[in-house]
C-alpha cells in the first residue's frame, strides 16, 4: 500500500518531450556427532555444555522439519511520511540545482574488470558523466578481483600479472573519482562447478557453509531446487566467528594494501528462511534458549511462537556481528575509512527473511551510509520506498539505488527527480555495465531529466 505522494513529488514527474534519439525502445534484464555415554534426546541442551559440544551432537540429526515463518503482515507507509517529504522539498531545490551528473556513484561489476582497455573506457565514460565515484566488485565469489593473500585469485582473470583494482585506482584517482571497493560478504558460489582453486573458501572450510532445515549444505543444493527457492548459490554462515573474522580481514587486506576510498559491502544477509541451521548456529541459540530451532515443531504453541521471534532475532545478530566485525578491523587498519553497504530495499523482508537489520546498522553508526536497492521496476513502489526512508531515517546516510537493467530511460528518471525531490544529497544507479549494454540509454535519460547529453559519452561504443 502506498502513500500519497506530495503535490511537489507529482509536478516533479512530468517528464519533458520524447526521449533522445537511439534510446532503446524495451526493458532488457541482464541478465556427526558424538554421543554422550548417556543418551540424550536429540535437541536437549546439557547444562554446562560448550558450543563445540552441542554442535557435534547436532552435526548429525538431520531433521526435515522446518522453523514455522514469520507470519506478520508487510507493514504499510505510515500517512506522515507525505509531510516530510513536503518538507524536505524545498532543500531538494538548492542542493542538487543546476548540478549535471545523473547520479553521484556507479557500481561496476566485475565482469568489466576482466582486462585493461574495459577499465580505461569505464573510468573515462564515469569521468565524463560527472559521477563522483565508483563502487567496484573487487570480491566476487570467494575469489578476488585483486591481488590478495586471503583469497584466490578469480578464475575470469586470464593473466596473472594483471591487477584490476590497481588499476582502477590508479585511473579513477587520476581522474577525481572516489573508488569503494565491492565485496562480497556471505554470498561465496554460484558456479555450477565447484572452485578449481584447493584455497577456496568451500574447499578450505566446508563446514562453514551455511544448512538446510533436512541437514544439507547449500552446497548440495541443485540447480531446480535454488530456482524454487530464488537463492542465487551458496552463502556461508554468519553464525560461525571464523566466517565473521574471516570476512573482516578481507576487508582489512583491502584496506591496508589499496588506497581505496572505502569498502562497500554487498550479501550481507542471509539467503531465507530457510537456511541458517547449521549445527554451530543451532548450538549457539540452544544454549541460550535451551532449545533447538530444527525441532521448534516439537515444542508447545506457545513457546514456539516465543522461539520462533528469538530466532529470528539471533539471525539478524549474527549477520549484524559481521557488520561489526568489519567496523572493528578497519578501525585498526584504516581509521575513518568510509563503510557503506547494499542493501534490500524491502525493509520487512530484509528484517524478517533475511536477517538484515540494517535500518538499526544506521541508527547504530555501524555504517557510514547505506545504498538501497530500489530495484523494483514500478516507479510508484520505489518512491514510496523512498518515502519511508526518508521519514524513519533522514536523506543524509540512505542512498537510493535506482536500476537501469530492468527498466526504461523515462521511467529511471522519474526515480531520479523523485529522489531529489525527496531531498536525497546523494544517488547511485545500477549498474556502469547495464548502461554500457544499452546503447544510446544514457542521452535518453539525460534529455529526460534535462541535462545536456552532449556531456554524456556513448557507452554503447566499443
Amino acid at each position: 500500500m502506498s502513500p500519497l505522494l506530495p503535490l511537489a513529488l507529482v509536478l516533479a514527474l512530468s517528464l519533458p518531450g520524447p526521449p533522445a534519439r537511439g534510446a532503446p525502445s524495451g526493458d532488457r534484464v541482464p541478465a556427526p556427532g558424538t554421543p554422550a555415554t548417556d543418551p540424550v534426546p536429540a535437541g536437549v541442551v546439557v547444562p554446562g555444555s560448550s558450543v563445540a559440544e552441542v554442535a557435534d551432537s547436532f552435526a548429525g540429526s538431520a531433521d526435515s522439519s522446518t522453523a514455522a515463518a514469520d507470519s506478520s503482515a508487510a507493514a504499510s507507509a505510515d500517512s506522515s511520511v507525505a509531510a516530510a517529504a513536503d518538507s524536505s522539498a524545498a532543500a531538494a531545490d538548492s542542493t542538487r540545482a543546476g548540478r549535471a551528473p545523473l547520479a553521484d556513484y556507479l557500481w561496476v561489476t566485475r565482469s568489466t574488470l576482466l582486462d585493461r582497455a574495459a577499465i580505461e573506457r569505464m573510468v573515462e565514460r564515469s569521468r565524463a558523466a560527472g559521477v563522483r565515484g565508483l563502487l567496484v566488485q573487487v570480491v566476487g565469489r570467494g575469489d578476488a578481483f585483486y591481488r590478495s593473500d586471503l583469497l584466490p585469485r578469480s578464475e575470469a582473470l586470464d593473466r596473472s600479472d594483471f591487477d584490476p583494482l590497481a588499476l582502477v585506482l590508479e585511473r579513477a584517482h587520476a581522474a577525481g573519482l572516489e573508488v569503494h571497493a565491492w565485496m562480497n560478504c556471505l554470498l561465496v558460489w554460484s558456479a555450477p562447478h565447484r572452485p578449481r582453486d584447493p584455497g577456496h573458501v568451500l574447499n578450505r572450510h566446508p563446514e562453514w557453509v551455511a544448512h538446510l532445515p533436512d541437514g544439507r549444505s547449500m552446497t548440495q543444493l541443485r540447480a531446480a531446487e535454488r530456482s524454487r527457492l530464488g537463492v542465487e548459490g551458496v552463502y556461508l554462515s554468519p553464525a560461525r566467528p571464523a566466517v565473521r573474522a574471516w570476512i573482516a580481514s578481507i576487508a582489512r587486506e583491502i584496506a591496508a594494501r589499496y588506497a581505496v576510498d572505502g569498502i562497500h559491502l554487498d550479501y550481507i544477509r542471509e539467503p531465507g528462511t530457510f537456511a541458517g541451521l547449521d549445527a554451530d548456529a543451532r548450538a549457539r541459540f540452544a544454549l541460550e534458549y535451551g532449545a533447538d530451532p530444527a525441532r521448534f515443531r516439537l515444542e508447545p504453541p506457545a513457546r514456539r511462537a516465543a522461539l520462533d521471534s528469538s530466532w529470528s532475532a539471533f539471525q539478524r545478530e549474527q549477520v549484524t556481528a559481521v557488520v561489526r566485525g568489519v567496523r572493528d578491523s578497519l578501525a585498526g587498519a584504516r581509521p575513518g575509512l568510509a563503510l557503506s553497504a547494499a542493501v534490500l530495499a524491502d525493509t520487512v523482508s530484509a528484517e524478517r527473511d533475511h536477517a538484515q537489520e540494517w535500518r538499526a546498522w544506521v541508527r547504530d553508526g555501524l555504517l557510514d551510509r547505506v545504498f538501497v536497492m530500489c530495484y523494483a521496476p514500478t516507479v510508484q513502489t520505489v518512491l514510496a520506498q523512498m518515502l519511508a526512508y526518508a521519514s524513519e531515517l533522514g536523506t543524509g546516510r540512505v542512498v537510493p539505488g535506482i536500476a537501469v537493467f530492468n527498466s526504461s530511460a523515462a521511467a529511471a528518471a522519474a526515480k531520479i527527480k523523485g529522489a531529489i525531490e525527496l531531498g536525497y544529497p546523494t544517488l547511485a544507479l545500477y549498474s556502469y555495465d547495464s548502461l554500457d549494454e544499452r546503447p544510446g540509454y544514457w542521452d535518453a535519460l539525460a534529455g529526460f531529466l534535462g541535462t545536456p547529453p552532449a556531456a554524456i559519452p556513448a557507452m554503447g561504443s566499443r
